[in-house]
């Protein structure tokens, strides 16, 4: 494995464990459930921040396709989504998507880590590795929310 890529690969364990823990106990309606209008619910989180991590695997040449999609994309507010998958499927989703990740990940050179990119990551000259890095912080971002909402409707707080 590259040593560049290692610390961001412990990023990303650890938001995948956070978001999992996220939902032990979470019933699907619970999951739907927005805490007001200007809130989204956790299910809608979950959706978009799957969304970002197959926008990443795409985007390192990956051959994924989101099965969510007709869900999730990145004009949709939780006004558009009129229905939800279950939850239990989306998770599963997400496992088998973070083995598949971390591998190609792990597979990346540092030549391929410094290839540039059209899009604008923070950063310099926007290589790879800062869109990598940036989705990882996008995903860390969305794992809080979803520890704030679990503990707003009553559940117990991630564990890790």
């Amino acid at each position: 494995m590259n040593p560049i890529i290692k610390p961001l690969i412990s990023i990303y364990d650890v938001n995948t464990k956070l978001l999992l823990n996220s939902f032990k106990g979470v019933t699907e309606e619970l999951s739907v459930k927005r805490p007001n209008k200007k809130n989204n619910s956790m299910m809608f989180i979950l959706l978009h921040t799957l969304d970002a991590r197959y926008f990443l695997l795409k985007n390192l040449n990956g051959s994924v396709r989101n099965p969510f999609a007709k869900y999730m994309n990145w004009e949709n507010t939780i006004e558009d989504v009129k229905k939800y998958p279950h939850l239990k499927k989306v998770l599963t989703t997400w496992e088998n998507l973070d083995k598949i990740l971390k591998r190609k990940l792990s597979s990346l050179t540092t030549q391929q880590l410094n290839i540039k990119l059209d899009f604008d990551y923070p950063g310099n000259d926007k290589p790879v590795i800062n869109m990598i890095s940036y989705l990882a912080e996008h995903e860390a971002y969305h794992v809080g929310q979803l520890a704030f909402l679990r503990k707003y409707f009553g559940l117990p707080p991630v564990s890790f």
